[in-house]
């Protein structure tokens, strides 16, 4: 057999092998309970992020790439900042869980309101409450409540696959051998989406993806989360959640979908005694 055919005999063999599967220090796991425990602890260690991102997004309205600067603690603390690409602000979205504010630097306006799915998702395409969208931007799966949960390995791509059932409803998270972190979310029987985390590292004793994809398909549509520089589980800087307008913007009060509340007109002043 000449070089060259037993180079391809090898590359056919080596693809047809078994992934090698790292697992934890609890070994294989046979129980999806005992998995679904370990998923949820895995994603309970990281509480607060801050620093910096890009945002990819692609939908039938718009698509195109963002700069951020992102602080975020839950359950619903976000602070939010784009900037174009000469690296000037352009808007900041802050929520501390219960109002939103969302500054504007072209016209110099400020929106404020309360923290409705509509308001803290005004730079998405898709509308997320704010707790569910601080979950997912710190590499979070919202879990539906399940009524029975199944559990298989997949050694060909090397993860456990951990399906929670709810009546017609499925959530299949592919979950990792070792770090247990979900890698892959995806929700079927309802309108959801899906999620899929990418690039994990080690940072002190959390492991955490550096890019966040959401897929929604209905609509079309994909957000990728690259981070760039982020420190994890730091005090949250509260002042970053503050709501207070710029000095000199002009302030604009919205309702729970977003629409501008009309200031209510003046009464007229009181006519003269005894009229």
């Amino acid at each position: 057999m000449n070089r060259a055919l037993a180079a391809i005999f090898l590359v056919l063999v080596c693809s047809g092998c078994p992934k090698r599967i790292e697992f934890g220090p609890e070994g294989p796991i046979e129980d999806p309970e005992k998995l679904f425990e370990l998923t949820v602890q895995a994603q309970a260690n990281v509480v607060t992020l801050q620093g910096d991102a890009k945002l990819r997004v692609d939908s039938p309205q718009a698509s195109g790439t963002l700069s951020m600067f992102l602080a975020i603690s839950r359950p619903g603390l976000l602070h939010m900042e784009t900037f174009d690409f000469f690296n000037r602000p352009v808007a900041a979205l802050v929520s501390d869980g219960q109002r939103f504010g969302l500054y504007q630097t072209e016209g110099n306006v400020f929106y404020q309101g309360p923290a409705s799915p509509e308001n803290v998702s005004r730079f998405l395409p898709v509308v997320l409450p704010s707790e569910e969208l601080v979950a997912v931007m710190l590499g979070q799966v919202p879990l539906i409540p399940a009524e029975r949960k199944t559990l298989e390995l997949d050694r060909g791509e090397g993860v456990y696959v951990l399906t929670l059932h709810r009546g017609p409803v499925t959530q299949k998270l592919h979950v990792h051998t070792k770090y247990h972190r979900v890698v892959r979310s995806e929700v079927r029987g309802v309108p959801g989406y899906d999620l899929a985390f990418e690039d994990f590292k080690e940072k002190g004793t959390v492991v955490f993806p550096g890019e966040v994809k959401l897929i929604a398909k209905v609509a079309g549509t994909e957000l990728r989360l690259r981070y760039s520089d982020v420190s994890l589980n730091g005090p949250p800087d509260l002042t970053l959640f503050e709501l207070s307008p710029p000095e000199g913007a002009r302030v604009v009060e919205v309702d729970a979908r977003g629409r501008e509340i009309q200031p209510s007109p003046a009464p007229p002043p009181p006519g003269p005694p005894g009229s």
